[in-house]
């Protein structure tokens, strides 16, 4: 009885070690208050198919609207493009959801005796969600991304680890969110938006 006891403690221990070197889903949520009417923030955001109001984007080639399945091609001010998938839209709400499918690739580089793509967003199975809340008569946008590292297997190079991860997707979302709180509060500093990270 001890042994098999021993052996479960062995096993056990041995997949806790193994699960610590994998990848490990994160969650980075960004929020900012804006004063101005949640209508009038939304109504900036709103549409799938122009992302006109972030600053890293050069252009969105886009088909499909805000419907279900829509896909949007996004093209950065450094020409790396990223394509993007609707998976759920909410008017009433203010929200919606979308996943990236196809990242442009940076770089490739030697690990482990092979050779690895770093895309411009070093992440793998990248999800958000966009939302605008009431808050009296000003507004909450959250922005909320779930993904993992962009290396899947263990010992991750750190141009594909989390902190490179983490980073990339902090700089996207504050980004977007500074240049969308300026709109509305020109001379409100960036330090307006909190993040929150968990994994």
């Amino acid at each position: 009885m001890k042994k098999i006891s021993l052996l479960a403690l062995f096993l056990f221990l041995f997949s806790a070690i193994s699960y610590a070197h994998g990848p490990v889903r994160g969650k980075m949520t960004a929020t900012v208050e804006i004063d101005a009417p949640a209508a009038e923030v939304w109504d900036v955001i709103k549409n799938f198919d122009d992302m006109s109001w972030h600053p890293g984007i050069k252009s969105t080639d886009a088909t499909g609207g805000n419907e279900k399945g829509a896909t949007r091609v996004l093209t950065f001010v450094d020409g790396y493009q990223v394509t993007e998938e609707m998976k759920k839209y909410d008017e009433k709400k203010m929200s919606y959801k979308y996943k990236m499918i196809k990242i442009g690739i940076v770089k490739t580089i030697q690990h482990s005796g092979k050779d690895e793509d770093v895309p411009i967003i070093p992440v793998d199975n990248y999800q958000a969600v966009i939302s605008v809340t009431k808050k009296g008569n000003s507004s909450v946008v959250k922005w909320v991304a779930t993904y993992y590292r962009g290396y899947m297997n263990n010992n991750p190079p750190v141009e594909l680890n989390e902190d490179a991860a983490d980073k990339k997707v902090t700089e996207v979302l504050e980004a977007g969110l500074t240049s969308l709180l300026h709109k509305f509060e020109p001379n409100t500093l960036p330090t307006a938006i909190t993040f929150t990270m968990r994994r």
